[in-house]
């Protein structure tokens, strides 16, 4: 049989420039594969028309359709596949991913969906394939949901695959790899395991805990061994630059990280990020191995600078202090730092965002991301903006990075948050004036006192004496 997918990734390229790996898919289409059948991608970068959609699904004449739906991404996704079950009725249509895992009950209800895969779709997906080209009834196939005469039927979950070397490398050709590799300057994305054993509030990690109790370890990694051989695939493959580890936690286990430094130092020279916590870089025995085995930089979730809100309402008990050791500790090693913050969460106040800011800029990251919050279903703090009535009705957004917020927050206003966004988007000229030109930094700290830290307003006047020495031939 063939598949295609479907994966929405609408405004995904205005942001980062260029089209994403996606990991999930790639295991998806190599178990496919490697059980005989074939896979092909739609890759929806821009809204189009219900028929340019139908149109190019028609292309592909694929035996089966597999939506992939993100939180954000559902709406789109619902409404595609309502054009082409209108269109295509016989055309089985499948939807899977993090969005349906934690929320079945919205995804089933829908009419366009001929089945939903909760949880890990690997085998489930592979069992559903095989039993349509037999011709088999697929009603019973574990993980899958379905409404059949009017009730919804919701199969057990097979248990969480405990040792994910079983699984074949991921598929990179379904992604039209080369050209993706070429737009992302060699930039590898991997994954060394699943789950992240925290509990923040914000994060998905919890409701999937609770959705996969039972079933098996949660959280688990592949062997050193597997992933090195992954990566002399890769090699001989495609041109590689940098290897992008896209683990939540990737120094969790010290001394599999360890084992792992090693191993990669013995072999490769190319140089690697990994996402991180600061709970585990805070020993310099790990911080100085992965230096020594080439790892380029770290990504850390700071989230807020208010240690107060950041425990009691993140759930992320760190000190800033604590965090300070950490970059401290990088970058005495030469490691890069890159922080992610959110702004606007419950209980956010003008200073909190301000104190997110002045933490920022004490540890001075090559580079940082801030978004402004948005209430996952099956998180805690979107159980908490429900229950509290801080949920705006009927308010959408598309993007992670939408400056909007579906929140209405007694403790800031529209206007603040939106100051607080443009404070972040100056802080990133700030931190990169100070890396390329100190004494030119410190004049504008000290401008920046003047017009009492109101730095978008000093970005603005400065950007406007710029445009006017351009015109009279200044330099």
């Amino acid at each position: 049989m063939k598949v295609l997918f479907v994966y929405s990734d609408i405004s995904g390229t205005e942001r980062y420039g260029a089209k994403k790996y996606y990991s999930g898919l790639g295991s998806l289409s190599a178990v496919l594969r490697d059980a005989g059948h074939q896979t092909a991608l739609l890759y929806l970068q821009r809204e189009v028309s219900p028929e340019e959609f139908v149109a190019q699904v028609a292309e592909q004449s694929p035996d089966l359709v597999g939506f992939s739906a993100t939180t954000h991404q559902y709406p789109y996704i619902e409404r595609y596949a309502s054009h082409l079950k209108a269109q295509r009725p016989d055309l089985p249509l499948v939807c899977g991913g993090i969005h349906p895992t934690l929320v079945p009950e919205q995804v089933v209800a829908s009419p366009a969906f001929d089945a939903v895969i909760v949880g890990e779709g690997e085998y489930p997906l592979r069992d559903l394939v095989g039993r349509l080209e037999q011709g088999q009834d697929y009603t019973d196939v574990e993980n899958l949901w379905m409404q059949r005469n009017g009730e919804i039927i919701r199969n057990p979950m097979r248990p969480l695959i405990a040792d994910l070397d079983e699984l074949p490398y991921v598929d990179r050709d379904l992604f039209d790899y080369d050209a993706m590799l070429a737009a992302n300057d060699g930039w590898v994305d991997v994954l060394s395991g699943r789950g992240c054993p925290y509990d923040c509030s914000y994060c998905c990690n919890p409701g999937l805990k609770a959705r996969y109790k039972g079933l098996g370890r949660y959280v688990r990694f592949r062997s050193v061994g597997h992933i090195m051989g992954e990566l002399r695939a890769l090699q001989a493959r495609y041109p590689i630059k940098t290897i992008n580890f896209q683990d939540d936690t990737f120094t969790l286990d010290h001394r599999w990280t360890i084992e792992f430094c090693e191993a990669y130092r013995q072999e490769f020279r190319y140089p690697f990020w990994i996402n991180t916590r600061v709970e585990r870089i805070l020993d310099e025995n790990v911080v100085k191995a992965l230096a020594d085995a080439g790892c380029a930089g770290i990504r850390v979730g700071v989230e807020n600078g208010d240690e107060t809100l950041r425990a009691n309402v993140l759930k992320r008990r760190m000190s800033n202090d604590e965090i300070v050791a950490a970059f401290d500790l990088v970058h005495r090693h030469g490691l890069k730092a890159y922080t992610c913050n959110m702004i606007g969460v419950p209980g956010e106040t003008p200073d909190s965002i301000r104190a997110t800011i002045d933490l920022n800029r004490r540890l001075a990251p090559e580079e940082f991301q801030f978004s402004v919050f948005y209430p996952y279903p099956m998180t805690e703090l979107y159980d908490i903006s429900v229950a509290q009535g801080l949920i705006k009705p009927q308010t959408t957004v598309t993007s992670y990075y939408s400056r909007e917020s579906v929140l209405k927050l007694p403790t800031l206003t529209t206007e603040q948050l939106a100051q607080g966004y443009e404070r972040f988007a100056a802080l990133q000229n700030e931190l990169a004036l100070q890396r390329s030109s100190p004494w030119k930094h410190r004049l504008y700290t000290w401008l920046l006192k003047l017009y009492g830290d109101d730095a978008p307003r000093l970005q603005r006047h400065l950007d406007a004496l710029r445009r006017l020495r351009a015109r009279i031939g200044l330099s």
